[in-house]
């Protein structure tokens, strides 16, 4: 895509987010500045990099901008910026964004639960030809997009958050489970459904542990810094990511 402008709106648009009332967030775009909210954000239109473009074409974004307040995790005191298409401050507080954006990151547990644990096959993908490879990849999807929606309901019928749940747990009660819905007569299904639910939400993970890690590597061929003998035994935060979130109001930014 030419732009941050037309990466949002592909991606409202695939995913079908405007009809659901959901919305993108980015990080990195150049927006112009509309209104100042209540709570200090501003609203900003985005506009195409194309200059035969930038006339015709805007979207309006909330735009959220914040700091760290931790000396042990990466980009303290440093300004960020959130900007997304959900534009209401009361309906979707500023730091709920942030956390929310934060954990876009979790994304490498999904790949970790695709290619790890739901498949536990020697060898990629076990299709030869590109339609049956097309094939294969849309089951895994799908099959993985089944296993989170009922730790999602899980979650919601007892009312924790689904990321505390285990999928490997979860993947081996449903697998278990399926056998049991073919043989037994439908009028039964709703009492295996509130059991595989009770099942789920037994098989908890641990606490996850506060911790973050230097953006170095190891190799020397890299736009990133080298690993050193000092990053391997940095000071870890000691609390959670969104007690250390400090927004920047617009207004104070205004008065320095």
């Amino acid at each position: 895509m030419g732009s941050w402008l037309s990466r949002l709106r592909h991606v409202e648009r695939r995913s079908g987010a405007r009809d659901t009332g959901a919305g993108a967030l980015a990080g990195h775009v150049k927006p112009e500045r509309v209104e100042v909210l209540p709570d200090g954000t501003w609203l900003a239109y985005l506009h195409p990099s194309d200059p035969k473009r930038r006339t015709q074409e805007r979207l309006l974004v909330h735009v959220i901008e914040y700091t760290l307040d931790d000396p042990t995790r990466p980009g303290h005191a440093q300004p960020h910026r959130v900007i997304t298409t959900l534009l209401d401050p009361t309906r979707y507080p500023a730091l709920e964004l942030i956390v929310l954006y934060h954990e876009r990151w979790e994304v490498e547990i999904t790949l970790d639960e695709l290619k790890v644990h739901q498949r536990l096959l020697p060898r990629p993908l076990r299709s030869l030809k590109p339609v049956g490879i097309i094939q294969e990849l849309y089951a895994l999807l799908l099959a993985h997009f089944v296993v989170r929606f009922i730790m999602h309901e899980a979650g919601l019928t007892y009312d924790l958050d689904p990321d505390c749940l285990s999928f490997v747990e979860s993947l081996r009660l449903i697998r278990a489970a399926i056998p049991e819905f073919q043989l037994v007569n439908p009028s039964h299904h709703d009492r295996l459904w509130q059991r595989l639910l009770r099942d789920i939400v037994r098989h908890r993970l641990p606490a996850r542990r506060i911790r973050t890690y230097p953006r170095v590597v190891k190799r020397k061929m890299s736009n990133f810094k080298l690993k050193r003998p000092e990053h391997r035994a940095l000071a870890q935060p000691t609390l959670p990511f969104s007690e250390v979130v400090v927004l920047r109001p617009i207004q104070l930014l205004v008065l320095i």
